[in-house]
């Protein structure tokens, strides 16, 4: 069921919602009653907060930087791990991922996940992230990340996708993608030994219009004269959330 929002103080909720989709959907793909899981990239915890719920016997250990554009972050991932209930479960680690990834254990992990993190990373972040997920992963453990497509479906998704990454509309240009291919995701996770590999595409449903889009496009840190240019199309058709990619594998 499409979702138009053009409230600007039912933006956050609405997207919240995508992540409460997500979590449901990684939840079914755990494969243990119980154990250690490890998210990267986790943030304000949109992810880790709605998946921790979902699977109340797991401890999760959650990494990020917490710093540059996502400075301020960790203040707001412990407010709502308190919040939540979720401390005593939850232990952060203000750290680079591949600094932490090299400090852990073999065979340590349940699952290592993340949910958009793998656009903030290039081709080579990739393939050494992945080795590190496949590395600490349990035997049978699962590996699963989630991320927009950089495939959109209609000019709305277009335009969005235009915003996040033209260095001419946002002040925090990706490194090489919006998105990487959900099929090079694939080959990666082949190529480093992952097994029972599969892809879940998941429409967002999720169409922002009006003075919501103003307040939307700010969090992403799309400067204002991208407004300016489509203010027409904006106000009237939106931005539309480009569909979820889910792309996971087990560990042999």
């Amino acid at each position: 069921m499409v979702q138009v929002v053009d409230d600007r103080k039912k933006v956050e909720n609405a997207y919240a919602r995508q992540y409460e989709n997500l979590a449901s959907e990684i939840a079914n793909l755990v494969p243990t009653r119980s154990g250690i899981l490890a998210e990267i990239g986790c943030g304000k915890g949109q992810l880790t907060i709605p998946l921790a719920k979902l699977l109340p016997r797991h401890q999760f250990n959650v990494v990020d930087t917490f710093s540059g554009a996502y400075s301020g972050t960790l203040r707001l991932l412990n407010k709502a791990l308190s919040g939540a209930r979720l401390k005593s479960r939850v232990k952060v680690h203000a750290a680079d991922y591949l600094d932490w990834l090299g400090e852990e254990f073999s065979d340590k992990y349940a699952g290592v996940i993340s949910s958009e993190f793998l656009p903030e990373i290039e081709s080579y972040g990739l393939s050494m992230f992945l080795a590190e997920c496949y590395r600490v992963a349990r035997p049978g453990g699962l590996t699963v990340h989630s991320f927009l497509s950089p495939i959109s479906r209609n000019r709305r998704q277009r335009l969005m996708i235009e915003a996040d990454t033209n260095p001419k509309w946002t002040k925090t240009p990706p490194k090489e993608w919006f998105s990487p291919k959900p099929s090079l995701v694939l080959s990666e996770l082949r190529r480093v030994g992952f097994r029972d590999l599969r892809i879940k595409k998941i429409e967002s449903n999720l169409i922002i219009k009006s003075d919501a889009v103003r307040n939307f496009l700010h969090s992403w840190d799309v400067r204002g004269a991208f407004w300016k240019a489509h203010k027409l199309q904006l106000a009237s058709e939106g931005l539309e959330v480009p569909d979820w990619v889910i792309v996971s594998g087990r560990k042999p």
